[in-house]
């Protein structure tokens, strides 16, 4: 029971994770739209992705301790969640490889974009071996890695959305240099 109750407040933080940075998300995007005249495909799919993301674990998080709640075994528990995670997680690569736009990325963040498809992707696979007990028993541990990869999403989307306003700011600089004085 102590191994379930440490699982239960790892969930309960991930709620409060996600929640957290899908508020600060909306905050940030709310502001830097008033102060940018056009809004980029980047911004949307940033914002997009972190909400998506970050509202979408928060429920599966509080779905698994809804389930617990009514005394359901908790490997039957693991293996629905991991199941659902990894339906969710094909949906976002979906999403994402659809609304991926790379004319203008350099070759840094094409790299890093593949990189991150892939990691999904292996979200995906283990939370398949995990859901249906090959390789792993139907257990939390491969449960909560798929959280912790979301997390990263989430948070590298988070960086960018901040950062981008900062980057623009830097290439205007930059094309339009103050003379000296």
């Amino acid at each position: 029971m102590e191994k379930l109750s440490v699982q239960i407040d790892q969930l309960l933080v991930i709620i409060e994770i996600s929640i957290v940075l899908a508020g600060f998300a909306a905050m940030v995007a709310t502001f830097q739209s008033r102060r940018i005249e056009s809004i980029s495909r980047g911004h949307v799919v940033s914002l997009a992705m972190i909400v998506y993301i970050s509202l979408f674990s928060a429920l599966l998080a509080a779905f698994s301790l809804a389930l617990l709640n009514f005394r359901i075994d908790a490997g039957y528990v693991w293996s629905t969640s991991s199941s659902l995670m990894g339906i969710a997680t094909t949906g976002f690569i979906v999403y994402l490889w659809k609304k991926r736009h790379f004319k203008f990325v350099s070759i840094v963040m094409k790299v890093t974009y593949y990189g991150l498809f892939s990691i999904a992707s292996s979200v995906v696979i283990v939370s398949t071996l995990n859901a249906t007990g090959i390789f792993f028993e139907r257990e939390f541990g491969p449960y909560f890695l798929a959280y912790i990869c979301n997390l990263f999403f989430v948070g590298f989307a988070f960086a960018r959305l901040l950062m981008r306003p900062l980057w623009k700011a830097v290439e205007t600089k930059n094309k339009h240099p103050v003379k000296g004085r």
